[in-house]
């Protein structure tokens, strides 16, 4: 059977499933969770695969799934990944009540991609029918959020790497994969898919400051303020936003997560959460050294103290051209050119552990329409459930068939032609820990 022979069946089998697909989509959009507690996400996934007489390897860093659909052989094996983690936004209309998590970056749109792929491959029987397999993966913990409880985690022995696509490598998760697919969506009320635009890296990291607790009343001067101090660093770095060079798209943000305990006693334990973001490994590097200058002279301006920890970092990112294309073309006939876009002279200055991802295997990680407003803001929704879900998903089935095909001649020549950053995850892990040494 020939190649658009087959993608009209897989596109159909989508087609048919588009109910379903829909109310998983709204399912797992009223079940946020955040990074590394998506239990209820992570089980609700895992019953979807099983449905389609899949063996699910569940628990994996913590909450990540794993299932393999064989093809007539074995030449090739293609990742379709999904992430399972929300935000916490509690000002969000629909934050879950008790933990304030939301899905306000809509990956539970890349789920119910992941899911819906497998409605067209593997419920259709289609697999059978390419040479090569289909890894489906449900990755937790992309958002960098609650950087305590993961600090926690690592303690314990349970996680390494902070972010989920990281602790999947270093696992050994994508070491039998020759190429992944991950998709995320983006604020479109019309037919929109973009590919090949490169993001920023970012360094994670947190700061305690240290003070001397008094009576805010009483003896004020007896105390060393440590939320002074945080001000006073906070002012630094604001200061140093004119040297943050725009050509590597250098950013720094942060949080306080604790500024004292009572409004009458001077505070002598606050603490950040900051990110530091460039396009380049080697930026990320030099504005870091910039904001732990800022960091310390706030300390020392009140003399109080301060614990800097870097906390782990994910790579910039830089999608696989040739595979975007592929991805593009699909696209292209599904939705038609003009919705289609080719975005590789852009940098956007987010981040994402999908970086780390392409620095070992092919990957890519384009955009599809259906959600509106901004991504990570209150006003973010789903707005057309039919380009959130069906679509993105009709176009990563039909990227599996022309990269499996024929031998699988297509993911063969991408895997055999990659050149990664790092040979092996030993390689990889042996790089973040000289990292984080700096």
């Amino acid at each position: 059977m020939d190649k658009t022979a087959l993608k009209k069946i897989a596109a159909d089998a989508i087609e048919a499933s588009k109910d379903r697909l829909i109310t998983i989509g709204r399912d797992l959009y009223a079940m946020p969770e955040p990074g590394f507690r998506e239990f209820k996400t992570s089980a609700y996934v895992e019953r979807v695969l099983t449905s389609l007489g899949l063996k699910v390897e569940n628990s994996i860093a913590i909450t990540g799934l794993r299932a393999v659909a064989k093809g007539k052989s074995h030449n090739s094996n293609i990742g379709i990944m999904g992430e399972l983690d929300s935000l916490l936004m509690p000002g969000h209309p629909r934050a879950d009540q008790g933990t304030g998590a939301a899905h306000a970056c809509g990956h539970h749109a890349q789920l119910t991609m992941m899911l819906g792929t497998a409605f067209g491959l593997v419920g259709s029987d289609l697999i059978k029918e390419l040479d090569g397999d289909i890894t489906l993966l449900a990755v937790p913990a992309e958002e960098v959020i609650e950087l305590s409880y993961r600090r926690e985690l690592a303690k314990a022995g349970k996680i390494r790497f902070f972010g989920g696509k990281q602790e999947f490598i270093r696992l050994g998760v994508f070491d039998d994969i020759d190429a992944v697919l991950c998709s995320h969506i983006t604020n479109s009320k019309e037919p929109y898919f973009d590919h090949s635009k490169s993001y920023n890296g970012v360094l994670h990291k947190s700061a305690r400051f240290i003070g001397k607790s008094s009576h805010a009343a009483l003896s004020p001067q007896l105390g060393v303020n440590a939320l002074h101090a945080a001000v006073s660093a906070i002012n630094n770095i604001n200061a140093l936003r004119e040297k943050l060079d725009e050509k590597y798209h250098m950013r720094v943000h942060y949080i306080i997560t604790k500024g004292g305990d009572s409004p009458n006693i001077i505070p002598d334990d606050v603490r950040m959460e900051l990110g530091v973001r460039a396009s380049t490994a080697e930026m990320m590097v030099e504005a870091n050294k910039s904001v732990n200058r800022a960091l310390i002279a706030g300390a020392e301006a009140l003399g109080a103290k301060v614990e800097i920890n870097d906390q782990g970092a994910y790579l910039p990112l830089h999608q696989h051209r040739e595979l975007g294309l592929l991805y593009a073309e699909n696209a292209k006939a599904l939705v038609g050119p003009h919705f289609v876009h080719d975005l590789v002279e852009e940098s956007r200055g987010s981040s994402t552990d999908a970086g780390d991802l392409a620095s070992v295997v092919p990957a890519i990680h384009p955009n599809f329409g259906g959600s509106c407003g901004p991504a990570h803001t209150n006003d973010f929704d789903i707005c057309d459930e039919y380009l959130a879900y069906v679509q993105p998903s009709k176009v990563a089935a039909m990227t599996v068939i022309d990269l499996l095909y024929d031998g699988a001649a297509a993911c063969r020549k991408i895997r055999n032609d990659f050149v990664p950053l790092f040979n092996s995850k030993e390689e990889y892990c042996d790089f973040f820990t000289k990292f984080e040494e700096r």
